[in-house]
């Protein structure tokens, strides 16, 4: 499948660069998002599981095509960290834990873009995810069985689809080179955790079993999670992202 997306993209950027009028700009680019791992049933649990703020950060290389002066295309490929971290308590409130997720993705999007001579631009398209890592880190306190970095990635979907939109300004720095900042917002539409069967769950022992958003995305009860399981209740998960992105790039005169 990857092989099959990356000629997917080779095809578009061929494409685009064969129907661009208006120049061809390439470059680098870094971001830094607010993320979410959104989850019905972690919702529902208040405070004994709840979201804390989280922050990631992105790197990767983009094209843009610009067929007329006002539109053209972006495609991109994102290195990104997306991680989610949560906070609760086990029977009391004074049992407290953290758990934090850390998932990583080739992200690729191919956006339509709008801008204007003078700076304003806005972009909106589908993004393509490639899941290539996932980890878990839980700690609570005088609790001797505490762990960081372990393996979570069969937890969660391998491949996602998102859509994505954003706006900024595009600065011209020189005939050559554009310095661009803006925002941007995504979700992803399909589910980002992987849905077990009862069986699956009942086969897991202590090496395999499932990560926390996991086991919570299953379970509507909290307690469930530590102490009887109740019939499974499984909800989706989104991933969601919001924030900052600088971006450098240089323009390919076609003269």
């Amino acid at each position: 499948m990857k092989k099959n997306l990356a000629i997917a993209v080779i095809v578009i950027l061929c494409l685009s660069s064969a129907q661009a009028q208006e120049g061809i700009r390439l470059g680098a680019k870094g971001s830094f998002f607010y993320t979410w791992l959104f989850n019905k049933n972690v919702s529902d649990q208040n405070a004994s599981l709840d979201y804390a703020a989280t922050f990631s950060p992105t790197l990767g290389v983009q094209a843009i095509f610009m067929f007329k002066e006002t539109y053209g295309l972006s495609a991109e490929i994102i290195y990104a960290s997306h991680k989610q971290k949560y906070d609760g308590y086990l029977g009391d409130e004074n049992n407290t834990f953290s758990n934090e997720i850390k998932l990583s993705y080739f992200d690729i999007p191919i956006l339509f873009r709008v801008s204007s001579p003078k700076g304003p631009y806005f972009e909106i398209g589908p993004q393509i995810s490639l899941l290539t890592n996932a980890k878990e880190t839980f700690e609570y306190k005088n609790n001797p069985f505490n762990y960081s970095g372990r393996d979570a990635k069969d937890d969660f979907a391998g491949f996602g689809v998102a859509g994505v939109l954003g706006f900024g300004i595009d600065n011209k720095l020189t005939d050559m080179v554009n310095l661009t900042t803006g925002l941007r917002f995504g979700y992803m539409f399909t589910d980002a955790t992987t849905e077990y069967t009862q069986e699956e769950i009942d086969a897991f022992n202590d090496s395999e079993s499932f990560c926390l958003v996991s086991e919570a995305s299953h379970y509507a009860a909290i307690h469930s999670l530590f102490d009887s399981r109740n019939k499974l209740s499984y909800q989706k998960s989104s991933r969601v992202f919001f924030g900052l992105q600088i971006g450098i790039q240089f323009r390919l005169d076609k003269k």
